[in-house]
């Protein structure tokens, strides 16, 4: 039953896909964490293009695109560091399009996401975006016209978030006053916490 589900949403996805007008377009957010503000599944795993050895970070498509690469440019004057690579890998060319996240890294900033594997030799198919935004908060829109690597019959735009801005000092002032009140309520019921962790 649950492979009928997923074979009915992949068809229902594709066929809107490939019946969808130029007004349409789809969204899909990646980032270099694989986590929370991405809008695909994720995975970890061995590089299936052969990019690079070790462990890649990859999204998931359930249809296919244009294969090749995006390269992110750091901002500046050329010539800009590539930062990034978004390589969309299809090798069947039906059913699904891989996508794998490589990005830089280096001393002074040291690999802390699954996508920092450095960055592949060789490129195929490939075009270059700039990013935006500074950086720590950084990343790139890129909208896939036809030919384009991650491209199909209609319109599709990903958002690349490159660097995932660190918790912000509210953020972080939020957290402990949430945590400040939790402790104060359980103390309230009668306990104490270090009653209620011996027990």
């Amino acid at each position: 039953m649950k492979k009928l589900t997923k074979a009915a949403i992949v068809f229902g996805f594709t066929l809107a896909v490939a019946s969808s007008t130029s007004f349409a377009q789809f969204t899909f957010t990646i980032d270099e964490f694989g986590g929370p503000l991405t809008s695909l599944p994720s995975t970890i795993g061995p590089d299936p293009s052969g990019g690079v050895t070790g462990p890649v970070l990859i999204y998931t498509l359930p249809f296919a695109v244009v294969p090749g690469d995006v390269i992110l440019s750091e901002p500046g004057l050329p010539p800009t560091p590539d930062s990034d690579v978004i390589r969309f890998w299809n090798p069947t060319g039906i059913n699904q399009t891989e996508i794998i996240f490589y990005s830089d890294f280096s001393t002074t900033d040291p690999a802390d996401a699954p996508a920092d594997v450095g960055l592949p030799t060789q490129f195929f198919n490939p075009i270059r975006i700039t990013e935006v935004g500074p950086e720590g908060n950084n990343g790139a829109i890129y909208n896939a016209l036809p030919g384009m690597p991650g491209s199909t019959s209609a319109p599709v735009q990903y958002n690349i978030i490159s660097d995932v801005p660190e918790p912000s000092t509210g953020a972080l002032l939020l957290s402990g006053v949430g945590l400040l009140f939790g402790i104060r309520r359980f103390r309230r019921k009668g306990l104490s916490l270090d009653s209620s962790l011996k027990s």
